[in-house]
């Protein structure tokens, strides 16, 4: 009985989820422009990215509630690529954004 009952109260709350998210109307082509608008608006308000710790480190965002944060430098970012050998095979190589690794392989000419 009690795993009838669960199993009901389950039902319930998974109709009633479903029937409030149905419920909700659909966008018109007015609020679909302006929300495309309020989206652009804040694009531009978009912080550059910064390439150096430097330029990082001078650019700390503090939010309105207290919290504070810094957008990593690009020269951070790592990289990864793929390279064929000779033989077809593919391998992976990751390296750092600030390119101290290992320099990509170019194939030379062949040898007939």
């Amino acid at each position: 009985m009690k795993v009838k009952a669960t199993l009901v109260l389950a039902g319930l709350v998974l109709a009633g989820a479903t029937a409030a998210q149905a419920a909700k109307p659909e966008m018109t082509g007015k609020e679909k422009k302006e929300m495309a608008a309020h989206v652009r608006a804040n694009a531009k308000n978009v912080p550059a990215q910064p390439k150096t710790m430097a330029q990082s480190n001078a650019a700390k965002i503090a939010s309105p509630s207290g919290a504070a944060g810094q957008r990593v430098a690009s020269d951070l970012w790592s990289t990864l690529s793929a390279q064929t050998d000779a033989n077809g095979r593919v391998s992976m190589v990751e390296s750092e954004g600030d390119g101290t690794g290992p320099a990509p392989a170019t194939e030379g000419q062949p040898n007939e």
